[in-house]
């Protein structure tokens, strides 16, 4: 009999190949049109598009070593901003859940003997930020249509069920991350859910980790000028993300208006995100593409930016990475040998 995580991993592949398959089908049906883009495409501006990347990346990396700062782990800012880097390139590129980077990030630390319940809760808290500010995109992304751009009724409703759905997540996100109550009954919900599916009482780890959450964020209600800068720096990280995505339209003879490009975003990384498909491959340009098309930009083009985007956002970082990864091993074991 077959084993169900056999089983998972072969349909997994299945849709990837699928979707690989549809994206070749889509560039080979369309190659005339994609020829004639990439043809009249302003390459000087790819130089902006990776300096928008790198700026980015810098703000998400200092945010997370400011939060890890915040929740006791004991590492020098640098290094710090280092793990940021290498956990966050990995996981945008090939990661679902978030758990390969989270994985990269445990390497580290444990190497370093660092408290794995300090490494949790400051994960959790960065990633929470995270999330909260890509939602809070998608709403200020509608309303600036609603008032710049004429939308087909059923766009509209949509968008607008969308954003009152996204607005209770984002509301609910906050009172777990900041009210007491609140975090520590969703928590026990967690604890009961996961030991009906699980067979397992985790109850001892979720409370290590409500403690550790309770402890940064009373570290951060005394220091609200800190909190001001994380989600300062986290808004910046997604500006300048879809800053990129909107040079890349630039570059490509097609520039889209503000609001039109921050709803085609956020849908897509969401839908990417909650794919589960390793780095939302293939689902996220397709969802991209296909929001970009009904509010009006042509299909290919949309189709060109996203998969440019792809490119320069996802890989590029992630190649670069690598010599930060090095860097982090080599100076563990400088350390090992000094002691």
């Amino acid at each position: 009999m077959e084993h169900p995580r056999r089983r998972r991993e072969g349909a997994l592949t299945l849709a990837i190949a699928l979707l690989a398959l549809l994206g070749v089908i889509v560039v080979v049906s369309s190659w005339g049109e994609i020829y004639k883009v990439l043809a009249q495409a302003d390459w000087r501006l790819l130089p902006v598009v990776l300096l928008l990347t790198a700026v980015s990346y810098a703000c998400l990396s200092i945010s997370f070593a400011i939060s890890s700062g915040v929740f006791g782990v004991q590492m020098s800012p640098k290094d710090l901003f280092y793990v940021g880097f290498v956990s966050y390139a990995l996981d945008y590129l090939m990661a679902s859940a978030g758990t390969a980077g989270f994985s990269i990030r445990m390497l580290f630390f444990k190497r370093r003997g660092l408290p794995v319940r300090d490494i949790l809760a400051a994960s959790l808290f960065h990633s929470a930020l995270n999330n909260l500010i890509l939602l809070v995109l998608i709403p200020v992304g509608f309303v600036y249509l609603i008032l710049n751009h004429p939308l087909p009724r059923s766009v509209f409703v949509g968008l607008g069920l969308t954003t009152g759905v996204l607005f209770i997540l984002v509301v609910f996100a906050a009172l777990v991350i900041f009210i007491g109550g609140v975090r520590n009954l969703t928590l026990r919900l967690v604890g009961r859910a996961w030991r009906l599916v699980a067979r397992r009482d985790a109850t001892p780890q979720l409370k290590d980790l409500e403690s550790a959450l309770a402890y940064g964020v009373t570290g951060i209600r005394n220091r609200p000028e800190v909190l001001a800068l994380l989600l300062a720096l986290v808004a910046a990280d997604w500006a300048f993300s879809v800053g990129t995505l909107g040079f890349c339209f630039g570059a490509l003879g097609t520039p889209v208006g503000v609001g039109v490009l921050l709803t085609g975003f956020t849908i897509g990384v969401v839908a990417g995100l909650l794919s589960m498909v390793p780095g939302g491959l293939g689902v996220q340009e397709g969802s991209m593409a296909a929001v970009f098309a009904l509010l009006g930009v042509s299909f290919g083009h949309a189709v060109l930016a996203a998969i440019l985007f792809r490119i320069v956002y996802y890989f590029v970082p992630f190649l670069f990475s690598l010599g930060f990864y090095r860097r982090l091993l080599r100076r563990r074991t400088g350390d090992e040998v000094i002691r």
